[in-house]
């Protein structure tokens, strides 16, 4: 008995000592959960998901709203149909929600005209409610009508469960009643997931360079307005929340009673494009910004590294019609893959999607530059995960010129080949 005793204890001694070894090593590779009802970490520029939690949970978004508001004006401003210098006149509905101490405003005067960019600013930087309704208004659009713009774009973005009120964050019941949106509850207001808010910051930080400096001012002059304007996102004037070798760049704040303290914040780290998106962080106002400290700084001691993923063969060619040669190289210089979080050691699946206007079908139409981007790849790896279904993404960019040619110099080229 004394034997197995000893044997036992020998056992039960060398196990705990194992397992002593093994949980570090697990610990390290667990998700940590951070002081809010979501919180979700992405690249900007191929969507994986580097941390999350509850992101896909609809919460409501409060001022996060105003993000996709600006892209819809920056679309109007893109097909001609606004421009930065537009003048919009502050109407008395907008007057009184611009003019109200319970809205984050920054104080416009009924019946004076502000330009488009001023008003642009003012919403993003300081979240005017004020201001962000008379950019909804700016075509004479109702409220309506504005929020049937908002989920167009939404779902352009890959948004399709979105709950749209009006262009600001507020309840329905907080507008003046001629900005309400009729047969709605009062108490309704804009509701998505932090994967929702997550897409809509990356375009904005990708695609949209003028909106992206905007968002990473400090502090504004507003026409009429005596000193500057400061942010409300501490994160880019307070140096108590600066995190080592990583460089904030915006983004936008959002408060309600419902949303609690809201924060999207874009942010450079490792020469990559993040965006963090932090709904209802617990306690007071600030914890939002030290929530995003505290992910930024998980992130950091992870010491993961963004590794080039190199294409696979099946898509390094795409074919080509109208032009020469029939088939062009392509290559992903941007598509990577952050440490080693994959299990597998199998070739991740890949496909392209070419840019409409340069594609027949599955051909690349010709003529196309070198170095010109003509598509997306997607790339889905085992173990990764985000936030297009399809995968990873990256833009693909031919690495040689193709001519135009008609079918004579096609056939002749081919006939050459051949022999």
């Amino acid at each position: 008995m004394k034997i197995i005793k000893q044997t036992l204890t020998i056992i039960l001694t060398f196990w705990m000592v194992l397992m002593a070894g093994l949980v570090p090593a697990l610990a390290t590779t667990q998700t940590p959960k951070f002081n809010a009802r979501a919180t979700l970490m992405v690249d900007a520029q191929t969507g994986q998901i580097l941390q999350e939690q509850n992101a896909d949970q609809k919460l409501p978004i409060a001022s996060l709203s105003k993000l996709l508001t600006v892209l819809v004006i920056q679309d109007e401003i893109n097909h001609h149909q606004l421009s930065w210098q537009t003048k919009v006149k502050i109407t008395p509905a907008v007057g009184e929600v611009a003019n109200n101490p319970e809205y984050s405003n920054a104080g416009l005067t009924v019946g004076k005209a502000y330009s488009v960019k001023e008003l642009v600013t003012t919403a993003l930087i300081k979240s005017a409610d004020g201001a962000t309704l008379a950019l909804a208004g700016a075509k004479g659009d109702s409220t309506a009508t504005f929020n049937q713009k908002l989920q167009k774009k939404a779902k352009q973005l890959g948004v399709n469960n979105a709950t749209i009120v009006n262009a600001v964050g507020l309840q329905n019941g907080d507008l003046p009643k001629s900005l309400q949106v009729k047969g709605v509850k009062s108490s309704a207001e804009n509701m998505m997931t932090a994967s929702d808010v997550a897409k809509i910051a990356s375009v904005l930080v990708n695609n949209e360079p003028q909106l992206a400096q905007i968002a990473s001012q400090p502090t504004f002059t507003l026409t009429g307005k005596a000193g500057t304007l400061a942010t409300t996102n501490k994160l880019l004037t307070d140096a108590a929340y600066q995190v080592a070798k990583v460089k904030y760049t915006g983004l936008k704040t959002g408060t309600s009673n419902a949303a609690g303290y809201c924060l999207a914040t874009a942010a450079t780290y490792q020469g990559r494009k993040i965006i963090t998106i932090v709904l209802h962080a617990n306690g007071q106002s600030d914890d939002r910004f030290t929530v995003t400290q505290a992910m930024y700084r998980w992130l950091v001691r992870q010491n993961l590294q963004p590794q080039k993923l190199a294409l696979t063969e099946d898509v390094q060619n795409v074919k080509v019609t109208g032009g020469l040669p029939t088939e062009v190289n392509v290559t992903a210089p941007k598509l990577v893959v952050w440490g080693k979080q994959t299990t597998s050691n199998a070739a991740p699946r890949m496909t392209i999607k070419l840019i409409k206007s340069l594609a027949r079908g599955e051909l690349l139409r010709a003529p196309v530059g070198a170095n010109q981007v003509i598509g997306t790849v997607y790339a889905q790896e085992n173990g990764i995960a985000t936030l297009d279904t399809k995968g990873l993404k990256a833009p693909i960019e031919t690495s040689i010129p193709v001519r135009q040619a008609n079918f004579f110099q096609i056939l002749w080229h081919q006939i050459i080949e051949d022999n």
